[in-house]
Formats: structure tokens, sequence, C-alpha cells
């Protein structure tokens, strides 16, 4: 079974933010009410890939812990 990998610049696209926002979200998380929610990555060489099992998991626990956060559109629409 392959898994495909997506890159920060791709997932950055995906939730149209900017590369460094989801390198913050990888290594501090993404700011939701009471804490944060850490976008799970791998370390390729210098940059980080993350697998759709790893986002689907991030978009999961954020979207549980974002209610009543309209700021924080993971669907980038």
């Amino acid at each position: 079974m392959s898994q495909n990998f997506y890159s920060v610049a791709e997932v950055a696209r995906k939730f149209r933010r900017h590369p460094r926002t989801i390198r913050d979200w990888i290594l501090k998380g993404c700011p939701v009410p009471g804490g944060s929610v850490k976008l799970p990555a791998t370390k390729l060489g210098k940059g980080w890939c993350v697998t759709e099992e790893q986002l689907a998991l991030f978009e999961v626990r954020a979207r549980s812990s974002s209610v009543g956060r309209p700021d924080l559109d993971l669907d980038g629409e």
C-alpha cells in the first residue's frame, strides 16, 4: 500500500496559510481553546513531510478543539 506525502508548501496551499505557519503547527502546535494541537509530521532531510493519515488526524483533533473558533478555517474556504 503506497502512502501519499505532502510537503509543507502543499499543506500550506491546502489550508491557504503561509508555509511558516504550517512549520509552526508542526513544531509548536496550532492554537485552539485550552491549548494547541500539533500537526504530526516526519522530518526528511532538512524538510518536513506529512502523510494523508497525519493530516487527517490533525484535522479531526483541531476541529474537535476549535468549537467556537471561526478564525480556525481548516477547509481554507
